[in-house]
């Protein structure tokens, strides 16, 4: 969630909607890896950026593309669950948006998007894009969705979105061992601009060198 972390309530809230939507199964699973990464783990954000204006807006038959608004918070907690109607709303916010793709009547994919800040997990810090720019987090596409280049054609469009209302570039942070998110932003134009490496041992965090200039995200304890 973008800005302050978000409540105890919020969090059991949103946990309850992921719960409903995709199972105990995912649930669990998704608790252990991240037991297992407290416990020992080395990895690196890579962080890539594009100028807005470079990314023309793309069109297919099969999927359709737009922003959020309140009226599909119902939609999204039943396809996407990582949010209850409630905390779905309450997210939307004039510096942050949520962008779907729908195949049919239903949700495939979802992108939230900030000009302020949004916390990132890996880091325990939080993002936050250059005056003029944005960034995007917290993408997901449907399992029977992946493989169709979904999120390729969501950025694209987050893209060609931003550069109308005058955002010159958007970031993005990758995990550097997620292979297929990299392809996939780099499909949309993105190049990397740095990386920021980190390491976890019995729940220490230790974060390498992080980026300093006025034209890069800047990576902070509290949010802007």
């Amino acid at each position: 969630m973008p800005g302050p972390r978000s409540t105890p309530t919020d969090a059991l809230t949103r946990l309850l909607a992921r719960v409903r939507t995709r199972g105990w199964g995912e649930v669990l699973g998704l608790t252990w890896q991240r037991v297992r990464e407290n416990l020992g783990a080395h990895n690196a954000l890579v962080l890539l950026s594009v100028d807005t204006a470079t990314v023309p807006r793309m069109v297919r038959d099969d999927l359709t593309f737009r922003a959020a608004t309140e009226a599909d918070a119902g939609a999204f907690a039943d396809e996407i669950g990582t949010d209850s109607p409630a905390t779905f709303r309450a997210r939307l916010t004039s510096d942050t948006s949520c962008y779907l793709v729908w195949s049919g009547a239903r949700i495939v994919h979802s992108s939230w998007v900030t000009t302020r800040s949004a916390w990132t997990r890996e880091l325990r810090r939080h993002v936050s894009p250059p005056p003029g720019a944005a960034y995007v987090y917290e993408s997901f596409t449907t399992e029977e969705a992946r493989g169709r280049g979904v999120y390729p054609f969501a950025l694209t469009n987050i893209c060609a979105e931003l550069a109308e209302r005058e955002v010159t570039h958007l970031w993005v942070a990758v995990e550097a061992d997620n292979p297929s998110s990299l392809r996939a932003v780099a499909k949309a134009g993105f190049t990397q601009r740095g990386r920021v490496s980190y390491e976890r041992r019995w729940g220490r965090l230790t974060i390498g060198e992080l980026p300093d200039a006025p034209d890069f995200v800047a990576i902070t304890a509290k949010p802007t």
